[in-house]
């Protein structure tokens, strides 16, 4: 597990559909842990609180990627390569 692909968990794993398609931030340090944890890490609370901000900053990223329609015929990427 790298340290990207835990941000995104986390930062997916921390949102939630509230009503009409919104969609609510519940970044608590429960559910940071949970989702953590869910990945083999356990973090303290002291490092997830540095983790919040960062993650409150992405969210927004990250639901505008997510609603974003890509052609089935687009082919994943394997990273940027050098």
């Amino acid at each position: 597990m790298n340290r990207r692909r835990l941000i995104q968990s986390l930062a997916c794993g921390a949102t939630i559909g509230s009503g009409a398609g919104q969609v609510t931030s519940v970044l608590s340090l429960e559910a940071l842990r949970n989702i953590a944890e869910a990945h083999g890490l356990r973090l303290g609370d002291e490092r997830l609180r540095v983790l919040q901000p960062v993650l409150e900053r992405r969210l927004p990223l990250l639901r505008t990627l997510r609603e974003m329609e890509i052609d089935d015929r687009i082919a994943p990427t394997q990273g940027i390569l050098k």
